[in-house]
């Protein structure tokens, strides 16, 4: 079944947006600290043009083939293999730190004596019947879903004015620019998810066209901005950089009257409503990745698999500080050198010609 590029936009929306609206805000406001929302517009401009690099591989793809499909006709079986493999890889490791990152913040702060299994379990049903139940339900809930989503984040940041001053948010560079440095890295690693474009254009009824990517990103930057100007405004930058869900905590400075000062729940939906579509999206890829060169029994075993250790993960007893230490200085790093590298492979492969006695699958 193929699909609308408005509607494949929504889902990207939630699916890299829970990312860079949550996941990476107490990594990018450690390093960048009161330099981290430069960071992010200078983060805007690789971006741009990191934008503009997947553009020219998905214009060489015209057939709209699958990615592994098109990478065999152009550098064969092996090459294929090796680059769906790690890419296969990163999607199991950011829903895998995704999933973490909320059974985390349920624990923390609503449910601190439940167990693990009974946080996780129902969302993990959850995200495995949907995304088993295709492509399809993950698109329409994520139309239903994002228009609420993005009204929440309007509400929060107009009632939280108040409580904002932004003179936090100057001098800039102050200790330099190493702190920019860090902050753009974790910002770009972060976006490497932009990788999935080429992961769904067999989906598409039409190809991304150059200005829909460009809108895409800026929405996804204005996704980081604002909650990193906001968490910055509110709380200084000595306080918010040690925050482990910064953008959370801005729901605790709103109040309805005199008597409603408690509406965090409301953000509990927002990220909800992100990590399941992050999740349910990430396990219909690996298994989609699959399908592309293997028997339908082999992509119901990639899916079982994938599901068990997602469910798995966050019941290790692992550190949090441990954890949150590895995502930030070694993930999120090796995340943007693997895909910038990924990048400039296929565009290089785009310009391969198709071999010869190879037929459009």
């Amino acid at each position: 079944m193929h699909f609308s590029r408005t509607q494949l936009l929504f889902v990207l929306i939630l699916f890299i947006g829970i990312s860079n609206h949550v996941l990476i805000m107490p990594h990018l406001l450690a390093a960048g600290k009161r330099d981290a929302w430069v960071c992010v517009l200078v983060s805007y401009a690789f971006l741009m043009f990191w934008g503009f690099i997947l553009y020219l591989i998905m214009k060489k793809n015209q057939e709209r083939l699958r990615l592994y499909e098109w990478i065999k006709m152009r550098a064969g079986g092996v090459i294929s293999h090796f680059f769906i493999s790690v890419i296969a890889a990163y999607i199991f490791a950011i829903s895998a730190i995704s999933f973490y990152d909320l059974i985390q913040s349920i624990n923390i702060y609503f449910l601190p004596r439940t167990s693990s299994f009974v946080v996780m379990l129902p969302f993990l049903l959850l995200s495995a019947w949907s995304a088993c139940s295709g492509l399809k339900s993950i698109v329409y809930v994520s139309a239903v879903l994002l228009p609420f989503v993005w009204m929440l984040g309007i509400f929060v940041a107009l009632l939280t004015t108040s409580d904002k001053d932004y003179s936090y948010l100057f001098p800039i560079l102050v200790d330099g620019y190493h702190p920019v440095v860090k902050g753009t890295i974790i910002i770009l690693g972060g976006s490497a998810d932009l990788l999935v474009l080429l992961l769904l254009q067999h989906h598409l009824k039409k190809s991304f066209t150059l200005f829909n990517i460009f809108v895409l990103i800026t929405i996804l930057v204005g996704l980081i901005l604002g909650p990193t100007m906001g968490s910055l405004s509110s709380f200084g930058p000595a306080v918010s950089s040690g925050m482990r869900f910064p953008a959370f905590e801005q729901w605790r400075l709103i109040t309805l009257g005199e008597y409603l000062s408690h509406v965090d729940f409301l953000a509990v939906f927002q990220l909800l409503s992100g990590e399941i579509i992050r999740v349910s999206l990430g396990l219909y890829l690996l298994a989609d990745m699959v399908k592309g060169y293997s028997s339908t029994s082999k992509k119901k075993h990639v899916f079982a698999v994938s599901s068990l250790l997602l469910g798995l993960f966050p019941l290790i007893p692992l550190s949090d500080i441990w954890m949150q230490t590895i995502i930030g200085k070694y993930f999120y790093p090796a995340a943007l050198i693997c895909s910038v590298l990924i990048s400039l492979a296929l565009l290089i492969i785009g310009y391969l010609p198709i071999k010869k006695g190879i037929q459009h699958i």
